[in-house]
């Protein structure tokens, strides 16, 4: 088994970015009307709370926190963000999509809430909106790898195994040290059976991150499609020895192993009088 991986816009925003009129979380949208000086107080310790139990991983009570602050002052776009990430965290996606929608009314450029939308719709398997998302936040910071590496991402899933190798290159263009873009590339060239070039990708992945059980495991899978059983063997075994869960790599291992043997086995049987 292989182990793969202009913002400001005018007018009505697309409708990937149309907030929601209504949320069982947070009502109607919010009213132009400024909360008080009380209210934003409030909204603060709130918030303060939010962030100490999203910290300690109790999500139930960040999302109750961080939704009264928002409440009390939903003119803060980082209370929202922050409710965003604390639902998506819970699994609670579209919630967590309507919050970041909600950022993004009051901040169109606001990075975070574009990566974390794309994220969310590419969860959902939504993925020309995820696209549309990632790219948006790559035109607010052109230099983010993971939005990038998300948007080919989203062409693998969509089996455009092309755009997502052109999407990668570009990646690792920009960043010859990026071992998520070098290891995502070799996944989408073994896709198009070029195993040159996976095993190139691959074999750089190692080479900056050399605890990378799974890219030690997908070389393996490389050089034996290439009949090079030995050094399949060395990356299996190597891909076990890192990460003892992965069965995979065990049985792969033990598979070339008797392969091996039997080879040998027939060449000696060759080579009797």
């Amino acid at each position: 088994m292989f182990r793969s991986v202009c913002c400001c816009l005018p007018g009505r925003k697309p409708d990937y970015l149309q907030a929601s009129e209504t949320s069982h979380l947070l009502g109607a949208s919010p009213s132009t009307e400024q909360p008080t000086a009380a209210d934003r107080d409030l909204a603060q310790r709130y918030w303060a709370k939010a962030v100490d139990c999203h910290s300690r991983g109790d999500l139930d009570s960040a999302v109750a926190q961080f939704t009264r602050a928002a409440k009390l002052d939903p003119s803060r776009a980082d209370v929202l963000l922050h409710l965003g990430t604390a639902l998506q965290d819970r699994g609670d996606l579209d919630d967590a999509a309507d919050c970041y929608r909600r950022v993004l009314s009051l901040d169109p450029t606001n990075h975070g809430a574009l990566y974390n939308l794309g994220y969310v719709y590419e969860e959902q398997r939504q993925f020309d909106d995820a696209i549309r998302c990632f790219d948006d936040a790559l035109r607010v910071a052109p230099h983010d790898a993971d939005a990038a590496i998300n948007v080919g991402n989203c062409y693998m899933q969509m089996d455009d195994v092309a755009r997502a190798i052109r999407t990668y290159e570009k990646v690792v263009e920009r960043d010859d040290t990026c071992a998520i873009g070098h290891y995502n590339l070799g996944s989408a060239c073994h896709a198009r059976r070029d195993l040159d070039k996976a095993a190139r990708h691959f074999s750089r992945t190692i080479s900056l991150e050399p605890g990378y059980a799974d890219a030690h495991f997908n070389l393996g899978i490389v050089h034996q499609e290439r009949g090079r059983l030995e050094e399949a063997l060395r990356c299996y075994d190597e891909a076990a020895r890192l990460d003892s869960t992965l069965a995979d790599a065990a049985a792969a291992a033990d598979f070339v192993r008797r392969a091996l043997k039997d080879d040998a086995k027939r060449k000696g049987a060759n080579k009797e009088p």
